[in-house]
């Protein structure tokens, strides 16, 4: 009975030991509470401040607002929870490095039952055959003291990793943003594009019936119809071609967030929205020294320049020694008989050891060096791969800071070309009914009212489609860009 419960309770040691060393289920255990180096959803470092719970969605917003569009982006698109989950994966990288710093404990156990049967050929007592069970139990301790500098190596390089992963999130996420922003912008002017292709056909209908009345009371001839109705077409098929661009806008920005690309969605007006807050646009040299610094792309790079600069220390401290500690505890129960044919009696075995180890690698047919230099030339890759970010953000930032600059100069002229074309058009419309103009007048007309409108709408969305794209090569896109 004892030895029973003496295996039963080496058992749940060993199976305990396991799950210690396995964490249970699946992240049960964060010693190191790498955990909080990991945002609690996907769009934390854009969302966090904002109100509500981040990512708890209900029903779309009718109409959609760009606030939702881009939450329901931030937390759902795959490409940002890959990037959360790459956050995850460093972070539990830089626990790894820290528990090699701690001392290693394994288990062993051995239950089993062993059957022997010997037959002599000469005297009969000699013989045996008899059945024992054999139970072993181990604990081995491994515990490395000083590898001059390798454990450390691998732990700045799996920080350095982290803080990468850290910076490639919020890249996802400010791409993200950016995008679903110009898809929301997009969608919305095909929207505005719709509602004024309308009006244009109602006008050119306007325009037709009048040509139509003028024609048969024989005032104009019939080309002023036939030139009235080709416009009217002409209008019905820009309407129709803007609500399929409708259709399409809808179905792409309704992909961004997630959702199939027939989910009905609707849009505001083009007028609501941000208004013309340009805050944070400095001298562009400014701009161009803080996007050095402050950008994601930026961030990463030098963060994996760093992780492969402790790459190098880390290949060379693999080619020095290492001083540890070894320790082994065996118990062992195995009946043991004293000659062959006598009885069997039972026995239980201890051991343990303690002592000091030194590991040193003396040749490894030159592999040691060949890693070392493919550390270093990694190094001057990244190294390389980190100004080359620089100038790409130095780039961006110039050009989006001189599309704002177009874009809101454009702004303010489109309104104005919109204004006085509308007067123009309503203008000649009367001129014509009332005698005075001519058929090309009013097409004319019409037909400069209609690009107008088309350049004041295209100017609207390409100046936030600008202020939202110099923000994000700042790397500072944030829920205050919508609000």
């Amino acid at each position: 009975m004892r030895a029973k419960l003496r295996l039963m309770d080496a058992s749940a040691a060993v199976m305990a030991l396991v799950l210690l060393g396995s964490g249970g289920s699946a992240g049960a255990v964060d010693v190191f509470n790498t955990n909080a180096q990991v945002s609690q959803n996907p769009a934390t470092p854009i969302l966090q401040g904002t109100e509500g719970a981040p990512c708890s969605f209900g029903a779309v917003s009718v109409p959609l607002q760009l606030f939702d569009a881009i939450e329901r982006t931030l937390c759902q698109s795959p490409r940002t929870r890959s990037a959360w989950a790459g956050v995850k994966s460093a972070a539990a990288a830089v626990g790894a490095a820290k528990a090699a710093y701690l001392p290693t404990l394994d288990g062993a156990a051995t239950y089993g039952r062993d059957h022997d049967k010997t037959t002599v050929n000469g005297p009969q007592t000699l013989n045996s055959d008899y059945s024992q069970n054999v139970n072993t139990e181990s604990l081995q301790l491994g515990w490395v003291l000083y590898d001059f500098g390798g454990r450390e190596a691998v732990l700045r390089n799996s920080r350095q990793l982290l803080t990468a992963a850290q910076a490639i999130q919020n890249e996802t996420l400010q791409a993200a943003f950016a995008n679903t922003a110009k898809d929301y912008y997009a969608a919305q002017a095909a929207n505005a594009k719709v509602q004024s292709t309308r009006r244009i056909e109602a006008g050119a209908q306007k325009s037709l019936d009048a040509a139509v009345a003028r024609y048969k009371s024989g005032v104009v001839p019939v080309t002023d119809q036939l030139q009235a109705k080709t416009a009217s077409a002409q209008a019905v098929y820009e309407r129709a071609a803007a609500e399929g661009n409708y259709r399409m806008a809808l179905g792409i920005l309704a992909v961004d967030m997630n959702l199939p690309p027939d989910h009905p969605l609707s849009m505001p007006d083009l007028d609501q929205g941000v208004l013309p807050d340009t805050h944070f646009v400095l001298a562009v040299h400014d701009l161009v020294e803080e996007a050095k610094h402050s950008h994601p792309s930026v961030q990463a790079a030098n963060a994996q320049w760093q992780a492969a600069l402790a790459g190098v220390s880390l290949a060379r401290a693999q080619g020095l020694p290492k001083i540890g500690v070894a320790g082994t505890l065996e118990r062992s129960a195995e009946p043991l008989n004293a000659a062959i044919g006598t009885l069997t009696y039972p026995s239980v075995s201890k051991s343990a050891s303690i002592g000091l180890t030194l590991q040193v690698p003396i040749f490894e047919g030159f592999s040691r060096s060949y890693s070392i230099r493919q550390a270093e030339a990694l190094a001057e890759e990244q190294e390389a791969a980190f100004h080359d970010a620089e100038q790409q953000v130095s780039t961006t930032v110039w050009t989006a800071y001189q599309a704002l600059q177009i874009g809101t100069e454009n702004l303010r002229n489109t309104e104005a070309i919109s204004q006085s074309a509308a007067e123009a058009f309503e203008a000649s419309q009367q001129r014509y009914s009332s005698g005075v103009g001519n058929i090309l007048e009013l097409l004319n007309a019409q037909t400069t009212l209609a690009s107008a409108e088309q350049l004041r709408i295209q100017a609207q969305v390409d100046w936030r489609t600008a202020r939202l794209q110099l923000a994000a090569s700042l790397g500072k896109l944030g829920m205050w860009a919508v609000k």
